[in-house]
């Protein structure tokens, strides 16, 4: 499927490396499949690999909400054992890091926790798992 593409005269779906449509006739070299066409079109856009996001002081992506320091201060200092600070700002390995550490250790690994919720709070952690940095 991922080989098809539409002929843009008749719509029948054809293979997308043909030269003409095997239904119409029409000339169809040179177009680009829907999903490569995408897939350009991403990788414009893209940073390349590697360079991750890179964001102006207080950029938000569109359609994306700014996760608040505070917020994931008192929830990491409250609930930390469980790493639901960690979790909320988007560093799901660390949260569930802090859980294991928190079982294993039958609660003295609750240190960390606290600790990592004061680092939140005082700016230690300046951006969210996605880069987006936090909002006061």
């Amino acid at each position: 499927m991922e080989n098809e593409m539409k002929c843009p005269q008749c719509g029948a779906m054809i293979d997308a490396k043909s030269i003409h449509c095997r239904f119409c006739g029409a000339k169809v070299a040179g177009q680009v499949p829907p999903q490569q066409q995408y897939q350009q079109q991403y990788q414009q856009q893209a940073p390349p690999p590697g360079a991750g996001y890179n964001p102006t002081p207080n950029a938000v992506p569109p359609g994306y909400e700014r996760k608040s320091k505070l917020v994931a201060g008192i929830l990491q200092l409250v609930f930390g054992y469980l790493g639901v600070g960690r979790f909320y700002l988007g560093y799901h390995n660390i949260a569930v890091a802090q859980l294991l550490v928190s079982i294993f250790t039958c609660g003295i690994g609750t240190i960390w926790p606290i600790i990592d919720g004061i680092m939140i709070i005082t700016g230690s952690v300046p951006a969210d798992g996605n880069g987006v940095p936090l909002k006061e």
